[in-house]
């Protein structure tokens, strides 16, 4: 019986802690070729290795060729910005927008 209780415990922190990590997604670290604010959010167009996307967190001061670090937390397709009054393909929401 312990062990069982033993091997369960171990089993749920595991569980725990893969979990947490799941949820704070996958870290992203770019330059900012381009930078917008609208609606209380911050928009920004990341190079990242070989890849540019779009990007929007909590408006923040961020600037052109600023190098930024992001956790991801979901993708959009098709996202209409009603204050930027413009549509973006592919847009990763994230909760926080960093200076690196």
């Amino acid at each position: 019986m312990k062990a069982k209780l033993i091997a369960f415990a171990a089993a749920a922190t595991l569980a725990l802690g893969i979990s947490s990590v799941w949820a704070q997604g996958a870290l992203h670290q770019g330059e900012v070729l381009d930078t917008m604010n609208g609606g209380g959010y911050t928009y920004v167009q990341i190079k990242e290795a070989d890849k540019t996307y779009w990007a929007a967190g909590p408006q923040t001061q961020i600037s052109k060729g600023d190098t930024v670090e992001m956790s991801e937390q979901m993708w959009m397709t098709d996202f209409a910005s009603s204050s930027l009054n413009r549509t973006f393909d592919k847009i990763m929401f994230v909760g926080n927008i960093s200076k690196k």
